[in-house]
């Protein structure tokens, strides 16, 4: 059975945020995740087999996503 998530967040620069979550998109088996703008939102898209690993990627994601909009700033 897989999980899911869908994780929707505002930023002052949806494009740049997106962008540099851009190059954690990955497509396997067991892990699927993918980040797109959506005007002036960031949606991220988590699929997992395993609930532990679905929320450790949400927190890794958010983490980056900090991070990303700290160096814009």
């Amino acid at each position: 059975m897989m999980n899911f998530a869908t994780l929707i967040t505002d930023s002052k620069d949806c494009e740049s945020v997106a962008f540099a979550l851009n190059v954690d998109n990955i497509k396997k088996e067991d892990l699927e995740i993918e980040t797109k703008r959506n005007k002036d939102k960031i949606i991220t898209r988590v699929e997992a087999k395993n609930i532990n690993t679905l929320l450790a990627t949400l927190d890794d994601i958010i983490y980056c996503q900090m991070v990303a909009e700290k160096s814009i700033k």
